[in-house]
C-alpha cells in the first residue's frame, strides 16, 4: 500500500510543476524536488520521463472516464452520452490543461506513449457510435469537440472568449437535437 501512496504523491507532484511551471519544465529532476525525493528515489517508482508521463496520462484518461461516466456505464444511456463528453471537454480545458499539454509535448517526443490514449478514444468512440441511427451525426458532434479542445491547447484560433462561448452554445443545440433524432 505504501507504493500506491507514493505512486499518487509522485504524480500529484508532476501535475503540480506542470500547472505552475509549465510542459517544458515537466522533468524528472523539478518532480524529484517538488515531493522532496532523490532522483533516483523518483526513479526507484517511476524507471524514466516516459514512464511518469504515461502514469499521468492513465490518471487523466481515469479522470476524464469518471467525468464522462461517473456511474461506470451503468446509466441508462451508458457511457455515450455526449453532453457528459462535452462536459468532461471542459473540464480538461480547464484545470487539466497544463498536464494535457505536458502530456502532448511528451507524445510529440515519443508517440508511442499515446497509444492508450488512441485506444481509449477508438472504444469511446464505438460506444457513442454503436445503435444510433445517426452515427454520422454523432461523429461529426465528437470530431467538433476534439478539434475544440485541440485548437485550445495548442493556442489555435479562434481564441476569442466570445467567439468560443458562441461554438459552444452550437455545438450544445447540435447535441439537444442529435438526442431528440437517436
Amino acid at each position: 500500500m505504501r507504493k500506491a501512496i507514493a505512486r499518487d504523491t509522485i504524480l500529484d507532484a508532476a501535475t503540480i510543476v506542470a500547472q505552475r511551471d509549465g510542459a517544458s519544465r515537466l522533468t524528472i529532476e523539478a518532480v524529484a524536488r517538488e515531493v522532496g525525493l532523490s532522483k533516483a528515489g523518483l526513479l526507484y517508482t517511476f524507471s524514466s520521463k516516459d514512464a511518469l508521463m504515461s502514469a499521468l496520462l492513465e490518471r487523466m484518461i481515469d479522470k476524464f472516464s469518471a467525468r464522462v461516466c461517473p456511474n461506470e456505464g451503468k446509466s441508462e444511456r451508458g457511457c455515450s452520452d455526449m453532453r457528459a463528453k462535452l462536459d468532461a471537454m471542459l473540464g480538461l480545458m480547464g484545470e487539466d490543461m497544463p498536464l494535457a499539454h505536458a502530456i502532448l509535448v511528451a507524445g510529440a517526443h515519443n508517440p508511442a506513449l499515446l497509444d492508450p490514449l488512441r485506444n481509449h478514444i477508438a472504444e469511446e468512440t464505438r460506444e457513442v457510435l454503436e445503435g444510433l441511427s445517426d452515427p454520422v451525426g454523432a461523429l461529426v458532434l465528437l470530431s467538433a469537440m476534439d478539434g475544440m479542445l485541440l485548437q485550445h491547447l495548442l493556442g489555435l484560433p479562434p481564441t476569442d472568449p466570445e467567439l468560443r462561448r458562441q461554438m459552444l452554445e452550437r455545438i450544445e443545440v447540435m447535441i439537444s437535437e442529435f438526442e431528440v433524432r437517436s
